[in-house]
């Protein structure tokens, strides 16, 4: 485990898991002496220590489903089709498209239980006879579509959860589809929004366009995509609950859940989260490491050592309020959508939206590296934003850059991906990770 995490007992405070490490060496065991993925590799390692056992990549994990994650005596086929067992694919963001599986019902409770960590969510969700809480993002999920097309009110509602989007792209809204999910909110007496911030971005710019609020009661979660400055600008001036970001993968679970002091923390009984610091520069970005993670709650395909793909932004000396892992300040986005410099250096997403982010005039931009000297900028302008926004953004962004070639364009709009996801950068060629982290070499990314 990481060494640099440990807490000392006088420190923790009411909530921390004491029986965290134990957890750690118990789903180490259990993994290797139960999964057949890991036992036929080699004997259980010993149970003190997550250093001897190799980091799992996502390309070893597709070949080997399903059989090879489910204990040995389970019929997978059965269980798949009885529901005990649920085969769920990620969004695949990077066009990293994986299949996964969860064990019954795992999902929503451990969501809940890391949500929970966050003072304000916890009152909110505790008022079980009031709670209720809506989900806008792509409503495209798991092996299918659901929640798409022109489907009622009582069609996208499930006990005390609202869909509300059945568009795979908030680009192609229309007047009447925005004016709909802002009436639904507010008649679904909405305490909770989870949300992907590209899309309730648009939907608060559009509400504060009509002269309109975005109704929700006690708060919002960002999460699904990373969260750029303009997105927060136009949702906080749309929205009057506190907004906060919630940081998780399909795979893996909720990691870390943002707290009342503004720093996420990272989330008990689900996970086990090593934070390796990477041993390029970064500039831009202190103390960036990236996320390897052990589940520590799951019967079938529990991940030992997983790279969820992500790089944060580390407190190391900062509070753990759960667990001895470290907190983070802020995810600082994928791997694969980290600009590389001709001189070695990551410039991470959060870097770059960092150099624009006091730009009032920056509504929403994508920003594409092509190749090892240049990137491309594009810009969607803010109704405020002058005629010179281009150069301006391009001035706020040679410092970081220099010397790649930076090209910004105005744009009237941004096109999501496949999975109907956004995202800020995006890297159109590979790098081997062996310069990232000791762990990775000879892995591309």
């Amino acid at each position: 485990m990481d060494s640099s995490s440990t807490v000392p007992h006088a420190t923790r405070p009411d909530g921390f898991d004491g029986e965290h490490d134990a957890r750690v060496r118990a789903a180490l065991t259990y993994a290797y002496l139960s999964i057949p993925f890991y036992a036929k590799k080699r004997p259980a390692p010993d149970g003190e220590t997550l250093t001897s056992v190799p980091l799992l990549w996502k390309h070893q994990i597709r070949p080997t489903l399903p059989k090879e994650w489910v204990p040995e005596g389970r019929d997978v086929r059965a269980e798949l089709a009885s529901g005990e067992i649920e085969l769920v694919e990620t969004s695949g963001s990077t066009s990293e498209r994986t299949r996964i599986l969860w064990d019954k019902g795992w999902w929503l409770h451990q969501e809940e239980r890391g949500m929970r960590t966050n003072a304000v969510v916890d009152r909110a969700m505790g008022d079980a006879a009031h709670y209720r809480e809506a989900i806008l993002t792509t409503p495209v999920c798991g092996l299918g579509s659901c929640h798409s097309g022109e489907m009622t009110f009582e069609e996208r509602t499930d006990e005390h959860r609202l869909f509300l989007n059945s568009r795979a792209d908030p680009t192609f809204w229309k007047p009447s589809d925005v004016t709909r999910m802002l009436d639904e909110l507010t008649r679904h007496k909405t305490s909770g929004l989870e949300s992907d911030p590209t899309y309730l971005a648009t939907l608060a710019r559009q509400a504060k366009a009509a002269g309109r609020s975005v109704d929700v009661a006690d708060f919002v979660t960002l999460t699904y995509a990373m969260t750029s400055a303009a997105h927060l600008r136009a949702i906080k001036e749309a929205v009057a609950a506190p907004v906060f970001q919630l940081y998780g993968a399909s795979e893996v679970g909720v990691l870390f859940m943002q707290g009342e002091d503004g720093l996420l923390h990272h989330c008990p009984k689900t996970t086990h989260v090593e934070l390796l610091p990477v041993k390029v520069a970064t500039p831009g970005a202190e103390d960036v490491a990236l996320v390897v993670v052990t589940t520590l709650d799951r019967k079938v395909q529990p991940l030992v050592r997983f790279v969820v793909g992500d790089l944060v932004r580390v407190a190391r000396r900062g509070p753990r309020r759960f667990t001895p892992v470290a907190p983070i300040v802020s995810p600082e986005g994928r791997v694969q959508d980290a600009i590389v410099r001709p001189d070695g250096a990551w410039v991470t997403s959060g870097a770059f939206d960092r150099a624009i982010a006091a730009h009032p005039g920056v509504a929403f931009y994508q920003a594409n590296q092509p190749d090892s000297t240049s990137v491309v900028v594009d810009v969607v302008a803010d109704a405020t934003a002058t005629a010179s926004l281009a150069a301006e953004v391009r001035e706020r962004l040679l410092p970081l850059l220099s010397p790649l070639e930076v090209t910004v364009r105005l744009a009237t709009g941004i096109a999501a991906e496949s999975s109907g996801k956004f995202r800020l950068v995006r890297r159109h060629f590979t790098v081997d990770l062996g310069a990232l982290v000791d762990e990775g070499a000879g892995v591309s990314a």
